[in-house]
């Protein structure tokens, strides 16, 4: 084992180790994001098991549908079934097929983490109660040398304000070659602030535009400006600002 993936293994341990335990929980993933850089031949993703009995995962790449089936998917997923204890820790290994993806662009798909824990045998079977989770995560596919660099790609957003009917929306252009997923997005005008209305997944796409609803029907004023919360390369949330 070379010294930096066992330095990854150990700072993993400690963070299971000290964070508390949630039932809830499930299984915790090592980052809310996978990167595959062109190249690449393989990347890994930890998973622990923070329950305190064991759990069957099965593990697959799809298009966020949460279909195992699902047959577009460039990427495989080792190992595809495994049994985790309580507590445990398994690695996976994320493999690319070499399926053809745009080369002017990052591609994304969702990694889904299928969690099914045991049924006791000494409870009665019309008292049995079977909870399976799915936790989707991204996985984005990068080319190389796309411009400009991924954390300058905030800055060249652009927001503007659109009215449909008697509904108002925030449309984001994008002309990056970059997805960026938004936590939030705020109209402030003054000491009033308009948050869009929360989706499940808030992602602009690359050299595109997507508009986000604002609740109500009150007008955006020029005076307006944005403030918007996205998440970076590390998967931390950072904000910036700018006008509409």
């Amino acid at each position: 084992m070379s010294s930096v993936y066992r330095a990854g293994w150990i700072a993993f341990l400690l963070i299971v180790v000290l964070a508390p335990l949630r039932v809830y929980a499930g299984l915790i993933a090592s980052g809310t994001r996978v990167i595959y850089t062109e190249g690449t031949r393989e990347t890994s993703l930890m998973l622990a098991n923070t329950n305190s009995w064991p759990v069957i995962v099965q593990s697959w790449v799809d298009d966020g549908s949460g279909n195992p089936a699902y047959a577009g998917t460039p990427f495989i997923v080792l190992p595809a079934v495994f049994r985790l204890q309580p507590e445990g820790i398994q690695g996976l290994r994320i493999v690319y097929n070499q399926s053809p993806l745009p080369r002017d662009r990052e591609s994304v798909f969702w990694i889904n983490l299928y969690e099914i824990p045991p049924v006791s045998k000494n409870m009665p079977e019309q008292s049995r109660l079977q909870l399976a989770m799915n936790t989707q995560l991204k996985i984005f596919y990068r080319p190389n040398d796309l411009s400009p660099a991924p954390e300058n790609a905030a800055s060249r957003l652009k927001f503007r304000a659109v009215q449909e009917g008697d509904r108002w929306y925030v449309e984001c252009d994008n002309p990056t070659p970059w997805y960026i997923s938004f936590t939030d997005i705020i109209v402030r005008d003054g000491k009033t602030e308009r948050h869009v209305e929360r989706e499940m997944d808030m992602m602009t796409a690359p050299f595109s535009q997507r508009r986000y609803a604002l609740p109500g029907n009150a007008p955006v004023t020029s005076a307006s400006h944005i403030q918007f919360y996205y998440v970076d390369e590390r998967g931390a949330i950072l904000n910036d600002t700018s006008q509409l």
